[in-house]
């Protein structure tokens, strides 16, 4: 009988009614907090970084595939890496990749896969960087009409397509508007422009 009169009273459930104002009062409480955290200056800051960022990435792409800052260079030291395939034509071996040291003791590697002459020693070659980082992506060789990827460079173009469209992403959802994703996107965002310039 003591244990019969210890026993806990039975839960009511909520009524639909109760139920959809508890859903209602989350959410004007969530809606709050939103619109609290936007008027802070931490939400322009992170917002703003992450919209340049975006731009860092979509300019170093678009410098790859077009028009960005070229110099000038002279070879001092060419070796040549040739891939298996040979041409019908010349039955010369495809060149899978040219390492070149310049006069000033830089040195490039160049992504070619292409039946070409190798550029000889003291030629001219060109390598061609972004405006923004100044980070060397493409060249061009004596040798080819053809603009050809800096091995170095595939880590840079890599990052940057991935992360613009995970951003794209990010901010088509509105997913900005939570302080913990719009952290979480500006810390990705803060690692990889970091690893740009230490590249």
């Amino acid at each position: 009988m003591a244990q019969e009169g210890k026993k806990r009273p039975p839960r009511t459930p909520l009524t639909p009614e109760e139920v959809a104002d508890f859903v209602l009062l989350k959410k004007i409480r969530e809606h709050k907090k939103i619109a609290k955290f936007r008027t802070t200056k931490a939400y322009k800051f992170f917002n703003i970084f992450n919209v340049v960022c975006f731009f860092i990435y979509c300019e170093l792409f678009f410098c790859f595939l077009g028009p960005c800052h070229y110099q000038t260079h002279y070879t001092k030291n060419v070796q040549v890496n040739y891939g298996k395939q040979i041409s019908e034509l010349t039955y010369d071996r495809i060149v899978s990749s040219i390492k070149i040291i310049s006069v000033d003791d830089n040195k490039y590697e160049f992504q070619v896969n292409e039946f070409i002459e190798p550029p000889p020693k003291f030629s001219i070659f060109e390598v061609g960087k972004d405006f923004l980082l100044q980070k060397e992506i493409k060249g061009s060789l004596s040798t080819s009409n053809h603009q050809y990827q800096i091995q170095r460079a595939s880590p840079i173009l890599f990052l940057s397509v991935f992360v613009a469209v995970f951003s794209f992403i990010f901010y088509s959802y509105n997913l900005n508007q939570n302080p913990h994703s719009l952290k979480a996107i500006t810390s990705i965002n803060a690692i990889t422009v970091l690893v740009f310039l230490l590249i």
